[in-house]
């Protein structure tokens, strides 16, 4: 392997976590916004859209975790074993952003029960979910075990 393709691998690595955490502070923004915005408000008191975003919205968390998780490993087991490094790598960075979707569609929908609500409940579904979303971040050691690299791809994946 030759040292262009060290590079090629770092930028990817580096795209890859810069669009992780780029997701990370969109999410923490919104949240502070939400915050901000519901401050000074008097928790709204319609209890049938309380009642239903009680039960609504940490069932589609639970659900969504789990819907993020069965994507990401069917888009992992459809990459091909004989593509180029580069390749294999571009599929498992598509595998992370939708799996990332999934759990940030989930984040937002906390986050905006707590604008409809002011129920803190949801900011509470919604700090679950991003430690999730944290937990599942790109790495090193993911990709190649996802992936299941040969030694000479692993090789190059940490030296880079």
């Amino acid at each position: 392997m030759t040292t262009p393709q060290n590079a090629e691998i770092k930028n990817q690595l580096i795209a890859t976590n810069t669009i992780f955490f780029a997701l990370i502070i969109g999410m923490l923004l919104f949240f502070a916004v939400v915050m901000v915005f519901i401050q000074d408000r008097v928790q709204w008191t319609d209890d049938n859209l309380n009642m239903i975003l009680t039960f609504l919205v940490p069932v589609f968390g639970l659900i969504m975790m789990f819907i993020s998780r069965m994507i990401y490993n069917q888009m992992i087991s459809k990459i091909d074993a004989s593509h180029s490094l580069i390749q294999k790598f571009l599929g498992y960075r598509t595998a992370k952003i939708v799996s990332w979707a999934v759990i940030e569609g989930a984040c937002f929908l906390a986050l905006v029960a707590t604008m409809l609500t002011s129920n803190y409940l949801y900011v509470t579904v919604f700090v679950f979910l991003l430690g999730y979303f944290i937990l599942i971040r790109p790495s090193k050691e993911s990709l190649i075990r996802d992936m299941n690299l040969n030694s000479d791809e692993s090789d190059l994946i940490f030296k880079s």
